[in-house]
């Protein structure tokens, strides 16, 4: 029998910001009464549906995968490793990647629509993995949630605010087990970085500082929308591909299979991609209040693919961590980082560029400052390597002398994949579950429409889920899905 550890985070899993922090009490009332509820009445059927999952005969999992290639062949292999899951259905628009996928699982029905995957599958599977281009998770999870499917999807969690609310609530509302895809948090560097702003290491919190290297030398940003057309190749469905997006010509080599990330329609850019291994250390470990206003500035943002570089300020508003009422928030891409001054703690010759290739985050407290690595290190860390030394993977906390009588959780190992298998099992809980990851993704995505509406600073409704002062920046908080691929257990969208 192949073992697995299924150890839990202890009290590193729970949120303080407190399950469902954007939409409790009232606030939730007066978002769905806002946006006309997000939950359709047809989603909202009987509640009598399993709380587990109702598994196959053999007592296992049965699992379907939407997206088998790159990150989906990953979280396969990853949830293939539980003895007690299988792979029941491979569903993906590209023909060659399920045509290898299915010759590991020969059992496995193979499909390249979603749609029709779920339509004939839904009584012979349990539980899905989305590891799909952003801009199909949340027609794919949601359908499935709402055949009381368990649900790991890959990050961010969606493409638009809306979806993210809805995501949080269908789960909710159909018991299911939810992880969202962010597995470097349960590196043992990111969980003792959560212990020590739980334990106000920095003392109240000033500010925030998050980077990434992203996307320069991974996909293209910037650019215009490439015109002509190329013949569809035979082994890729691009009607399913483009999903519930505007309907596009195909180009060779312009989207599928990962140059899609920087392409408006498709993916959520940089900031997307990566502010989600950032942002659970910050939701876990600090008080951070509810989302009020964001600001951002971006260089070469085209009618059709994200900046090549951006700087974003969300602020945080109520919290009771905040040394000044609320705590500002700003994201860096595309080779920009936050400067020294950013705090009265930092040493003149750390070299924060040099820190981690993937990028990191600066916490600035009233009484230290505390810098987050990113937990996994990027192809070239072992030649940048800076003389402050973050290697580790470890937070530092300047003056080091904030750390004296600290002493670092004894911690133990966490599968982020099996935890969900037994969590659908009815076994335990998740710490990435949609009342963790949908406030997340929407911080990330408030972040998105700051780099994409630059220039003002945009005041956020989050209980009508608005801007106050911006009709462009309230028309990205919705999806408009192309008819075809609009049945989606969501209303609140034209």
């Amino acid at each position: 029998m192949v073992m697995h550890d299924t150890a839990h985070m202890s009290d590193l899993s729970t949120p303080r910001i407190g399950r469902r922090p954007f939409m409790a009490g009232t606030l939730a009332a007066g978002a769905l009464a806002a946006s006309g509820g997000l939950v359709s009445a047809a989603a909202a059927s009987p509640l009598a549906r399993r709380r587990a999952a109702q598994l196959g005969a053999n007592g296992k999992l049965r699992v379907a995968a939407f997206g088998v290639g790159g990150m989906g062949s990953s979280d396969i292999g990853q949830v293939m490793r539980h003895p007690n899951a299988q792979i029941a259905m491979l569903c993906d628009t590209n023909r060659e990647s399920l045509a290898k996928a299915a010759e590991k699982f020969p059992e496995a029905r193979t499909f390249s629509d979603y749609r029709e995957a779920l339509a004939a599958m839904g009584d012979r599977i349990d539980a899905v993995i989305v590891s799909t281009p952003d801009h199909t998770h949340a027609p794919i999870a949601l359908n499935a949630m709402d055949q009381g499917k368990a649900c790991y999807c890959q990050k961010p969690l969606t493409k638009f605010i809306a979806e993210a609310r809805a995501m949080q609530e269908l789960a909710a509302a159909r018991k299911v087990a939810t992880q969202m895809g962010i597995q470097r948090g349960t590196g043992k560097g990111l969980r003792t970085a959560v212990d020590m702003l739980r334990k106000g290491i920095p003392g109240k919190i000033v500010s925030i500082h998050t980077w990434t290297n992203r996307p320069a030398g991974w996909w293209p940003q910037g650019q215009p929308r490439p015109e002509g057309k190329d013949e569809v190749p035979a082994w890729l469905d691009w009607q399913a591909w483009l999903g519930g997006a505007p309907g596009r010509p195909y180009k060779a080599d312009a989207y599928t299979p990962f140059k899609w990330r920087g392409v408006l329609d498709f993916g959520t850019g940089a900031l997307g991609d990566m502010a989600c291994h950032f942002f659970d250390t910050l939701f876990l470990g600090i008080k951070l209040g509810t989302p009020v206003a964001v600001m951002g500035s971006s260089k070469d943002l085209t009618a059709d693919q994200y900046p090549v570089a951006e700087t974003v300020t969300i602020t945080f508003a109520g919290s009771a961590d905040a040394a000044n009422g609320e705590i500002p928030l700003t994201w860096y891409d595309g080779g920009r980082v936050p400067p020294n001054s950013v705090s009265p703690h930092l040493p003149k010759d750390l070299d924060i560029a040099a820190i981690n290739p993937d990028g990191g985050s600066i916490i600035v407290g009233t009484d230290a400052t505390v810098i987050v690595p990113c937990d996994t290190f990027g192809r070239d860390a072992k030649e940048k390597a800076p003389k402050h030394d973050f290697t580790d993977g470890f937070p530092k906390v300047f003056p080091n002398s904030r750390l004296d009588g600290y002493e670092r959780p004894n911690l133990e190992p966490y599968n982020h994949w099996h935890v969900w298998v037994d969590a659908a099992m009815g076994k335990g809980t998740t710490v990435a579950n949609f009342d963790l990851a949908a406030p997340l993704t929407e911080a990330v995505l408030l972040g998105v429409i700051g780099g994409r509406v630059p220039g003002q600073r945009l005041i956020y409704d989050p209980v009508g889920m608005r801007f106050m002062n911006s009709e462009e920046a309230t028309a990205l908080v919705r999806p408009v899905y192309r008819k075809g691929f609009d049945k989606v257990p969501i209303v609140g969208v034209a």
